[in-house]
């Protein structure tokens, strides 16, 4: 059970790793969530400057470097889980599986809450087989174990 754990929580970093490239890479993402940031933190006039134009101009490129140790931090971390999660599960497919769909599914739902991208049917029918076929691999690997503990 550890290692599934393990494995979401290494999908989960690399998703986190992703979108922090996504905002270390595109200086028009970056802009757009300071502005974000800005306009939820305060409506007070030092966030703004005098033209009308936020400040997060000047400090996009100061964003988009920290968004990049961001990123090679959640790889870190990621990598680092994921191998805990190799060490405790029976098989290192079981472990990479659960991290792609973890990480597929983490991806999506950052998609669709800070971007508003659209996830159509066929996504979710695509997302339904990979957690079947999740299924049938963890039961099969837990038929397996049983088997080896009986003899």
């Amino acid at each position: 059970m550890k290692s599934h754990m393990y494995s979401v929580l290494s999908g989960f970093f690399a998703s986190g790793a992703s979108l922090c490239g996504k905002f270390a890479m595109g200086a028009e993402e970056t802009l757009w969530l300071c502005e974000v940031v800005s306009h939820q933190i305060s409506h007070s006039s030092s966030l703004y400057a005098i033209n009308g134009f936020p400040a997060c101009k000047n400090f996009v490129l100061y964003i988009r470097v920290c968004f990049c140790g961001l990123m090679l931090l959640f790889n870190v971390v990621m990598w680092t889980t994921f191998v805990k999660a190799l060490r405790h599960s029976t098989t290192s497919l079981e472990a990479t599986v659960t991290n792609t769909a973890a990480n597929f599914f983490f991806t999506a739902i950052f998609g669709q809450v800070l971007f508003g991208e659209f996830l159509t049917l066929m996504w979710w029918i695509g997302t339904l087989l990979i957690i079947f076929g999740l299924l049938m691999m963890h039961k099969g690997n837990q038929q397996a174990a049983d088997r080896k503990s009986v003899v």
